[in-house]
Order: structure tokens, then C-alpha cells, then sequence
């Protein structure tokens, strides 16, 4: 056993245990103690009464279970709550003196020094991604996780001092911390997740968890060109060293028609190479390299890698031609402005799929910007079509409003409005969770009928 596994073991040893949520995040934090714990007696509370039958805890005789719609109101009795990030503490009272950690929570304590960790609202899963394809490529030893799907505790055994972690940070996984990675990426700051906190403050708060802990060795990267994250900024006291990135000139790297380098005012690359479409990638981009920098890697390597990667699906994914119409899949768009991008993305854009959940975002944003862009075919579902459509009428939009009711008739009538020649896009700027699992099974949805033609 390594002395950190020692000191996790240690750390958790003599103390009483609830783990909040059961999902996959809980089930992993499940095993993970019973590695090291095999009879220490647990607590398991979740809204969802079958968690009892699971087969995982079954037979675990040293198991109590707090299930159904009470299950946060005896978790006060332990020293520790393991909190899984979907679980809202919104209209929930913290008792004074209640540790609240998590699988983050937990590996940050011990292994802050081996990673890079990346949040923002939207781009993290692509940044991640393309992080950990670029340092894969040039031979490190990097592992990938977090809230793009494996649960940390899971690759603790895989972990050695030269291992680089790549971690994708939620607000969610963060909003408990106490501790920050060595190299943070901040992104962005945008509504969303308005439904798990109490406000909009509460959850950009959240994310700054990122840099909050970070020392005078730490790196801290963001984008220069984000208002709320600048207007933010001006109110944290980051103490680790900050590099930018921009589309003017002034940050550590920006782009300006080629990404420009300032450690060297002789060093301009082009991005022809570069596979994935729209500005908000090249911004990802920026903050790979700088990432990639911080760890003493050259620039030219980090773009030689980079520009073998081709991206991740359901981000302004381009799923094939039928009938003369080209198809992209952006179903990862859940907020206005993501939609935008990738409106600005698809040169030929001339049917816009819009609208999913309503989870109370202002969409005045998209409204304006629609409404001073060329007029798009517009095909409009859900609860946030149905207010899309509205607020457009009302405004006397001069593109097509077409209300769809039904999903499968999408590409029927994508078919029936775009132009020959021209793009068709899914980019909701809401969420799939009137209709789908997640957005992944929308974007799978629609690609499906995409290819039934």
C-alpha cells in the first residue's frame, strides 16, 4: 500500500460514514471503502426506495439505509457525508459542524499536486478530452476523469508520482472542496444548474472552489474574453500564478487570425490543421496549451498532438448529407450562448432546431441575437420552443416558426424547410430532460433519424 492510500485509509478510518446518493458515483465511493474496510459499518441514504435491492449492498450486512423522501434528515448523525453530485443542498440546512466531502473532495486532498482540473459551463468534456489526447500523444502517463464519466476512486491503484490527472470538474463536484488542483482551467461562467442551487451566485461560487485553495506554485488559467469570469475575478484572491487566453493581443496566448505566442514575439502558428469547428474550440484550445506549458511542454508539441484530435459527439457534430441537406449534432448545447456559437460555427446554417426542459434561464440572449441574424428556419419543440416562439412572434421575426411536437418528426420537417445545399442544425439551447436520459441519447436520437433517410 503507497503512504497516500495509508493516509486516505487513515483519513477515513475511525470516522462514521454516510454516502449520499447511490448512483455511479456512490457506488464507486461504495467499493472504494470496502477495500480498505470490508465490515465498517455504512450508511446509504438516496430519494430511491429500490437502492435497498441493489445487488451491490444486498447482502452487505453492515449497511443502514436512509431511503425515500426523508433520506437527507438523519445524515447529522455521521461524521462524514460522501456527498454524489447530483444531490441538491438547495432547500437543505448544513448541520454546523458536519464535514461534507465527496470522491473530489477526498482525492484532492492527497493527489492536488498531480492534477489539472477543468470547469467552466460548457466546453470542459471537449478541453478535457483534447488535454488528455495531447498528453497521451506525446507519451506521459495521464489518466481521465471526473464528471466525463469514470469516478476517481476508481484509478487510485493506477496512480504512481509521474501521473498526470486530468480531471473534469462539475460545479456540482466542486461546491465541497478543500482543496484545489496545480493546475486549474476556468473557462467560462454562464446560467445553468439554476434548478441545484439558490442562485446564480451561489453556482459561479461553486466553480471558483477551482482556484480558491491554489498556492504560489499553482497555475490558474482563463479566458480574458469572458465578462462574468473577469467581473468575478475581481473579487478572488487567486494567489497562484494566472495566465490568459484571448482573441486579443495582451494575453499569455491569443489568437489573432494564428495563435500567437507572448513568451515569444517570433512564434505564430497557423490553425488550418485544427479538426473541430467554431472559435469556442479554438479558446479550448488555448487553454490546452497553456496547460500544457505550465507542465514545461513546448508549444509545438502540444499543437502537433492537438491537431490530430477530431473532437467528441454531440458537439456541432457533423453527422452526414442526405437528400443534399448536411446534418450537424449539437445536442450538448443546453444554454443560449453555447447555441450561439455554434450557429457561428455552421457557415450555411438554414434550419435551426431549438428548445427542450425549461429550466428557468433567461433566454433574451438568443432572442436578440436571433433576431439580428440572418432569418433561419426555425423547428421549435418542448417548453422552451413553445417560449422561444412567443418571445420571436412577438418580435416579429422574419424567419420561419415552425412548432414541433413530436421528436421523430424532426427530420421530417428539416427535410421539408432547409435548403438544398444548405445546414441543418440540432443545437436546443435547453435541456433534453422533458424528453431524453441526457443529452447524449438525444443527439444518439436524432442521428438515428438521420440515418433512417
Amino acid at each position: 500500500m503507497s503512504s497516500i492510500e495509508t493516509r486516505l485509509k487513515d483519513f477515513i478510518q475511525n470516522k462514521s460514514i454516510v454516502i449520499l446518493g447511490f448512483g455511479k458515483e456512490g457506488q464507486s465511493t461504495y467499493r472504494f471503502i470496502r477495500s480498505y474496510f470490508p465490515q465498517k459499518q455504512l450508511c446509504i441514504a438516496d430519494g430511491n426506495e429500490a437502492i435497498g435491492e441493489h445487488g451491490m449492498i444486498k447482502c452487505d450486512d453492515n449497511i443502514i439505509l436512509e431511503l425515500g423522501d426523508d433520506f437527507l434528515n438523519n445524515i447529522s448523525e455521521f461524521d462524514i457525508v460522501f456527498k454524489s453530485p447530483g444531490i441538491s443542498f438547495k432547500n437543505f440546512n448544513i448541520p454546523e459542524n458536519q464535514i461534507i466531502s465527496s470522491q473530489t473532495d477526498l482525492f484532492l486532498r492527497f493527489f492536488s499536486k498531480q492534477t489539472i482540473g477543468v470547469t467552466g459551463t460548457k466546453g470542459k468534456s471537449t478541453t478535457v478530452s483534447l488535454l488528455h489526447h495531447v498528453l497521451s500523444m506525446l507519451g506521459k502517463d495521464v489518466q481521465l476523469v471526473g464528471n466525463i464519466g469514470k469516478p476517481v476512486l476508481d484509478i487510485i491503484h493506477l496512480i504512481n508520482n509521474k501521473t498526470i490527472v486530468v480531471y473534469e470538474l462539475s460545479s456540482h463536484q466542486l461546491e465541497f472542496v478543500n482543496n484545489s488542483p496545480h493546475i486549474s482551467i476556468l473557462l467560462n461562467l454562464y446560467q445553468e444548474h439554476l434548478d441545484h442551487y439558490n442562485s446564480y451566485y451561489d453556482y459561479r461560487m461553486a466553480k471558483w472552489n477551482i482556484s480558491k485553495y491554489q498556492i504560489i506554485d499553482d497555475y490558474f488559467i482563463y479566458c480574458s474574453d469572458e465578462e462574468q469570469l473577469i467581473s468575478d475575478m475581481s473579487r478572488q484572491d487567486i494567489l497562484s500564478n494566472k495566465l490568459s487566453y484571448s482573441f486579443k493581443e495582451g494575453s499569455n496566448i491569443f489568437y489573432d487570425n494564428k495563435l500567437r505566442y507572448s513568451k515569444s514575439s517570433k512564434k505564430e502558428f497557423e490553425l488550418s490543421d485544427f479538426k473541430m469547428l467554431g472559435a469556442h474550440n479554438v479558446y479550448n484550445l488555448m487553454a490546452v496549451v497553456l496547460a500544457c506549458d505550465s507542465l514545461g511542454i513546448n508549444i509545438e508539441e502540444s499543437l502537433y498532438a492537438a491537431f490530430t484530435f477530431r473532437g467528441l459527439p454531440h458537439r456541432i457534430e457533423f453527422v452526414g448529407e442526405k437528400k443534399g441537406i448536411k446534418f450537424y449534432n449539437d445536442s450538448i448545447a443546453t444554454i443560449p450562448q453555447a447555441t450561439i456559437r455554434a450557429i457561428e460555427s455552421v457557415d450555411d446554417i438554414d434550419t435551426l432546431i431549438l428548445g427542450g426542459f425549461d429550466r428557468g434561464i433567461d433566454y433574451t440572449i438568443l432572442v436578440d441575437y436571433l433576431l439580428a441574424f440572418r432569418p433561419l428556419n426555425l423547428l421549435l419543440i418542448g417548453k422552451v420552443g413553445d417560449i422561444l416562439y412567443t418571445s420571436l412572434k412577438e418580435a416579429n421575426y422574419n424567419g420561419e416558426l415552425i412548432k414541433i411536437e413530436d421528436f421523430d418528426s424532426i427530420i421530417y420537417k428539416s427535410l421539408k424547410y432547409t435548403a438544398i445545399g444548405k445546414s441543418c442544425l440540432l443545437s436546443p439551447a435547453a435541456s433534453s430532460y422533458d424528453s431524453f436520459k441526457n443529452f447524449e441519447e438525444r443527439g444518439s436520437k436524432y442521428k438515428s433519424l438521420i440515418n433512417e433517410i
